[in-house]
């Protein structure tokens, strides 16, 4: 009899809840749904089949209405994995489904000769750490001792390069498993890119300390071209995924220009570090370009031009290049006289060897962009009408 009475009381205490049933779907209830969480999704409609990361605030939410017997979605959301806002379109289905979702369309076009690309580094905030020097930089950035995981970074570093009027950033790459993780964090700079003209190429590394054989750069050329080259943000000359190459003083015709030849059977575009005698190699590249930071200027037309604001290692006890923002001004003004097809600046953001142009303390602007960044917004934008 207990347990008949136990049995009795439970089913009366819980009829109500079942009388009540779930919770109904309803605009007001979708619309706390959409603002709970930040839901994932990946846009099928587009050839390159973006993902995102949404995040919506009740402001946001209302741009969710009734369509009929469905709840649609079509405004502004902020992609946490870019730190953008998106305008999105789709469906919003109980529990909280996301279906039917259309975002941005990629920015497809490809700049064209003279490219003007600057040097960039995602290695922090691996970089900043040499021991016993912390931070080892004799600057400090604007952004301060920031992270390339951080979407708010590569975010700020686009629009300031965009800004700068270059059209590309060279990617310091150092392989599919090296270090710093720099092949792990370049998704983002792709994503953050896809819906600007701005385009990235990646910069191989690993040539200018070992001497990879024909067969590991094949296959990472086919990595590079499987997983970032079909990405609309990729640098292409002429349908062409670009591959810079980095270099060392053992470089010459046989062991460096003929080795990536034998390589390149993926049709990529690539441009070797210049060494002693390279004009006469039989394998020759599809450009040269040349990394010395401690020069001004380095011609190599017609096929590239380099210029610097500064070479000051924290190490050494004097710089090896000046900072000097009015030769900084002539130095742009002959890299566009050069007429070069590649029109390079060394760097952006290599903070250890104080090669950086990017804003930092030092030399800020009321632009908040710095004055090397500011001389090149007026400069290359003269130039380019813009």
């Amino acid at each position: 009899m207990k347990t008949a009475a136990a049995i009795a009381l439970l089913g009366a205490l819980l009829a109500p809840v079942q009388r009540s049933g779930p919770t109904k779907w309803t605009l007001a209830r979708a619309k706390a749904v959409l603002t709970q969480s930040a839901f994932a999704v990946t846009d099928e409609t587009q050839a390159d089949s973006p993902a995102y990361r949404l995040a919506f605030t009740a402001q946001a939410s209302r741009s969710l209405r009734a369509v009929g017997r469905a709840l649609v979605f079509s405004g502004s959301a902020h992609d946490v994995l870019t730190d953008t806002d998106v305008r999105v379109h789709f469906t919003f289905k109980r529990p909280g489904r996301v279906t039917a979702f259309r975002g941005p369309a990629a920015d497809t076009s490809q700049p064209v000769f003279p490219i003007h690309a600057a040097f960039y580094y995602a290695w922090y905030p691996e970089a900043w750490f040499r021991y016993p020097v912390i931070p080892y930089s004799r600057f400090r950035p604007s952004l301060d001792l920031y992270s390339a995981d951080d979407a708010r970074v590569v975010r700020a570093h686009i629009e300031a390069m965009r800004y700068a009027q270059l059209e590309a950033g060279i990617y310091s790459w150092w392989g599919r498993d090296g270090y710093p993780p720099t092949d792990l964090r370049f998704w983002r700079y792709l994503a953050a890119a896809r819906t600007t003209p701005f385009r990235w190429a990646i910069y191989y590394e690993r040539e200018g300390y070992e001497n990879p054989s024909v067969e590991k750069i094949r296959s990472d050329l086919e990595y590079i071209r499987d997983g970032y080259a079909s990405k609309p943000a990729y640098l292409k000359v002429e349908g062409r995924f670009v591959v810079y190459v980095y270099g060392n003083a053992d470089d010459g015709c046989d062991s460096t220009a003929r080795r990536w030849r034998q390589a390149n059977t993926v049709g990529a575009y690539i441009v070797l570090k210049a060494f002693a005698g390279f004009r006469t190699c039989e394998a020759q590249p599809d450009a040269w370009h040349q990394y010395s930071a401690a020069l001004p200027q380095y011609d190599l037309a017609p096929d590239s031009f380099m210029i610097a604001p500064g070479f000051d290692e924290e190490s050494e006890p004097a710089p090896r290049l000046s900072r000097d923002v009015g030769r900084w001004r002539t130095d742009i003004a002959a890299m566009l006289a050069s007429n070069a097809r590649w029109q390079l600046v060394l760097t952006f953001n290599e903070w250890p060897e104080g090669t950086s142009v990017e804003s930092a303390r030092e030399w800020a602007s009321p632009s908040g962009y710095g004055a090397y960044v500011d001389t090149l917004h007026e400069l290359l934008g003269a130039r380019m009408g813009r």
